[in-house]
């Protein structure tokens, strides 16, 4: 068999390169082999790297696109060539949570808890995975984009769990792909007023033209003043924290009003306090949300297709794969980029 490399995180400001997928691996069956294309860092790879978290080795680049390279002989959905992204796998419809009806819960719906799991995520040329875990990216939608399906995901689901109401005033805190998409979608949902916070001009540029009415850097004594103002002094209705950071927790939390809603979907990888008697004075509702589900990402590609969620302002920084532990490093030290993402043909 060829050489091949993969790269893990595997501590604390650490990337280990592991043996990688062969094109030429016998195929399990069910299993497809994906030749990758484009695969985005997220920013729990970034914290899990610099803080020595070591994740499951199938999240160490779990944001890719690719094409199929051979299908298995049982494989009937896809045939070589077609352009795929990673979603979740099916529901089991076999353990504890399917058969307590919460579908959306499966304990086996990721790639780690399948017995065939790689030893590795998609920093890497090649991987085999399940075909029920790929989903085909259409025609129209560039591999750029198909490489923002996953975040973006991430975003739909947490927007499902808590939506705003028609009229609502929303703000949304961090300006990743997550954020980004965020807003977009709370502005379809009817949202009127969508307030969005970053520290980053530039990504607060590329929000406006996403559809934010109002953009703040967090520090800005505008922010408080203008919810207040679009809201006629209630507060937000509804805040979506995409940052994970404990400043944007409170700060989202002081800008809801009595009875508002809080979504925590950013990921805060250490332990954070939280002053819970606001929460409790101002009876706020607060949602916690992760990751998706698969039907979620066929709904996200439909939305890319038709438009309803957009990429195109969403500037990339790409990189071959070779590069890999100098971009690490340069991220983990607050190298400024609005998505980084790696070419594994390069």
């Amino acid at each position: 068999m060829s050489s091949e490399v993969a790269y893990v995180i595997s501590g604390r400001r650490e990337l280990s390169a592991v043996p990688g997928t062969p094109p030429e691996q016998d195929l399990l069956p069910g299993h497809v082999l994906i030749a990758l294309r484009l695969t985005g860092i997220c920013g729990s790879d970034i914290d899990g790297y610099g803080m020595g978290i070591v994740l499951h080795p199938t999240l160490s680049g779990h944001e890719w696109v690719g094409v199929i390279e051979r299908v298995a002989a049982d494989v009937e959905a896809f045939a070589v060539g077609d352009r795929v992204v990673r979603t979740s796998l099916p529901a089991c419809g076999a353990c504890a949570m399917c058969e307590y009806g919460k579908y959306d819960l499966c304990l086996n719906k990721s790639l780690r808890a399948a017995p065939s799991a790689p030893t590795h995520g998609a920093y890497a040329r090649y991987i085999q995975v399940p075909a029920a875990f790929v989903a085909k990216l259409p025609d129209t939608v560039t591999f750029e984009t198909g490489s923002l399906v996953e975040p973006a995901t991430v975003a739909l689901h947490a927007v499902r769990r808590v939506r705003p109401d028609l009229g609502d005033t929303v703000v949304v805190s961090g300006a990743g792909v997550v954020g980004l998409t965020a807003l977009q979608l709370a502005k379809r949902l009817g949202a009127t007023d969508v307030i969005l916070v970053d520290p980053t001009e530039e990504r607060r540029a590329i929000g406006a033209t996403l559809g934010a009415d109002y953009t703040f850097a967090p520090d800005d004594p505008a922010l408080a003043e203008t919810v207040r103002a679009v809201s006629d002094g209630r507060g937000a209705d509804v805040v979506y924290e995409c940052a994970g950071k404990l400043a944007a927790i409170e700060s989202g939390t002081s800008l809801l009003r009595m009875g508002g809603r809080l979504m925590l979907v950013g990921i805060p990888f250490t332990p954070v306090p939280i002053a819970l008697t606001s929460w409790l004075v101002n009876e706020i509702d607060v949602s916690t949300s992760l990751a998706h589900s698969r039907d979620e990402f066929l709904l996200t590609i439909k939305l890319i297709e038709r438009g309803w969620i957009r990429t195109d302002p969403i500037t990339f920084d790409t990189h071959g794969l070779s590069e890999i532990q100098d971009v690490f490093a340069n991220l983990d030290k607050g190298a400024p980029a609005i998505k980084t993402a790696f070419d594994a043909t390069r």
